[in-house]
């Protein structure tokens, strides 16, 4: 699986690139996103073209709907549109879900979470959880409340192997002292063009092992893609 922050598909300094194309060379079954941008007036939806070529089924959750791009390196002459966090995945869905984490303190989108369980081979089902957590300090706050949500969900219906995946607003130290989730890619995702932290994880509870991760080259946005090959070590 990888995860991208599209940052509205332009890159760190507002140059436009192809979002279909970016999300496309991730070569992941299931692929979150964060901070897709879809203009009321748009001709293409960037997501939707990836998930046809992908082969893979669109799950969008709306954050908010502001009246432009409103990113200060390109002139708000977009008009209004919608920003999301989304997945695609190319593997069956049998459940979804989407929890509201709320606004935090200075901060005026609401978060939220997206939950699938996906159907895997050999009767298998595993958890995919996409958010995309406030740029604000208390990112970790809203991690421990989302694991909260999930444990208690987990308890009632049997356990399921979960993966958190996105951008979470928060150095990898931080993600690793929030939850007990194990931390799996390890590298500087943002800015791309000179990284110096790491926002982007993907995070899994002790039912999977990790048989490769990375921190990719840049897509075009301003956050660099992460992937991670996973293996499920307990059935439950």
């Amino acid at each position: 699986m990888a995860s991208l922050n599209l940052h509205r598909g332009f890159g760190f300094f507002g140059q436009a690139f192809d979002v279909a194309a970016a999300l496309c060379q991730l070569e992941a079954d299931v692929v979150c996103v964060q901070e897709s941008w879809l203009a009321d007036a748009a001709e293409v939806d960037g997501l939707a073209e990836a998930a046809a070529k992908l082969g893979a089924a669109a799950h969008r959750a709306v954050m908010f709907r502001p009246d432009s791009v409103s990113l200060p390196e390109i002139p708000a002459s977009s008009g209004p549109g919608e920003i999301s966090i989304a997945v695609l995945s190319a593997l069956p869905v049998s459940d979804y879900q989407v929890i509201e984490l709320g606004r935090a303190p200075g901060d005026d989108v609401p978060r939220l979470a997206q939950v699938l369980t996906l159907k895997l081979a050999g009767g298998t089902s595993a958890r995919v959880v996409n958010t995309h957590l406030t740029h604000r300090l208390t990112s970790p706050l809203q991690l421990r409340r989302l694991h909260q949500r999930l444990r208690a969900d987990s308890q009632r219906s049997g356990g399921v192997p979960t993966v958190i995946a996105g951008d979470l607003n928060m150095p990898r130290p931080f993600a690793a002292m929030s939850i007990t989730y194990d931390t799996t890619v390890r590298g500087k995702t943002w800015p791309a063009t000179r990284p110096l932290l790491q926002l982007d994880h993907i995070l899994v509870d002790q039912s999977f092992r990790v048989i490769e991760s990375a921190v990719l080259p840049s897509a075009g946005s301003d956050h660099l893609p992460i992937r991670a090959r996973l293996g499920v070590l307990a059935l439950k």
